[in-house]
């Protein structure tokens, strides 16, 4: 995956802390235990942090290669109010008290977080698993949780915690020169389509056969691009809008949205000239040699 600044994504983790103490089980169960049943003795509290991290840290690093992005925040926003939960209840040795309470707090915001980018993810706010990742890795409940757990180690009470390494997004959002090929489909034919964006974000629109891209063509905001060479047959048509465009997911990533033309657009032995110009005007879209009707759809083929 490309990204500025830090290194591409690389799941696996780090460890960042020492390994954690072995004991008595704490409270890693659905059911958090009770303050007056929990030991506040060191090895069942180094118990009760390891059953309290360990499913965090397990469904930080399958987030880095789930196919469901939305079930995968979710489940990493879960473990972590389990893990307040629990790590609310069970008692601290004196001298771990105030960092239990700092990690308490830490993951109640990580649970906020995680739960947050899973719904924006759903909602197509944002549309990447890059962009999920970042912003989960730019948030306060992570390096919360760590910070807690530095002052655990340094009072005695060391905790296994492993983090995947994280991308950053880029400052500036990333676009493509108008009229970029984004796939080529090798057209040696005589059909072309000329599109006009009259949004004020870019577009990628694509040219489809069946369920596959035969070639697309990313559309500056404000500019026109055309896809030349399509051979003679029946097309679908699609694009896609947003901000900040990810080459390697062949999407934008905050603020997409998938549309699709209605029919098919048949491409004669004479050749075919359509212009369609896409604009926010619901319902339709100018198009030769007739109007051409579109609609919102939740998925679309891959750029």
């Amino acid at each position: 995956m490309e990204f500025r600044g830090k290194a591409a994504l690389a799941f696996g983790g780090v460890l960042l802390l020492a390994a954690c103490s072995s004991g008595g089980s704490g409270g890693g169960g659905e059911a958090a235990p009770t303050a007056s049943s929990a030991s506040s003795g060191p090895a069942d509290f180094g118990a009760a942090l390891k059953d309290a991290l360990d499913p965090i840290s397990t469904e930080l690093g399958k987030a880095g290669t789930a196919v469901d992005v939305h079930g995968a925040f979710e489940l990493v926003g879960s473990r972590a109010a389990r893990a307040n939960r629990n790590l609310k209840a069970a008692a601290a040795p004196p001298a771990a008290e105030a960092a239990r309470t700092e990690l308490v707090t830490a993951l109640d915001v990580l649970d906020t977080e995680a739960t947050a980018i899973s719904a924006d993810y759903r909602d197509r706010k944002i549309c990447t698993k890059g962009a999920a990742q970042a912003r989960l890795g730019g948030g306060k409940g992570l390096a919360g949780v760590t910070a807690a757990l530095a002052k655990l180690k340094a009072a005695g009470f060391p905790a296994a915690f492993t983090v995947p390494e994280l991308p950053e997004l880029p400052s500036t959002p990333r676009a493509l020169d108008n009229g970029t090929l984004v796939r080529d489909g090798g057209n040696d034919g005589d059909g072309t389509v000329k599109v006009k964006n009259q949004y004020d974000t870019d577009v990628v629109f694509m040219v489809v056969v069946g369920d596959e891209t035969l070639s697309s063509v990313y559309v500056a905001k404000g500019q026109e691009a055309s896809i030349e060479g399509i051979k003679d047959g029946s097309y679908s048509f699609y694009y896609l809008r947003g901000q900040d465009w990810d080459s390697s997911e062949k999407m934008f990533s905050q603020g997409c949205k998938s549309v699709r033309f209605e029919g098919k657009h048949e491409f004669k032995p004479t050749g075919t000239t359509w212009t369609i110009t896409l604009n926010p005007k619901a319902g339709g879209q100018g198009g030769d040699p007739a109007a051409t009707k579109w609609q919102n759809v939740s998925t679309a083929p891959q750029a």
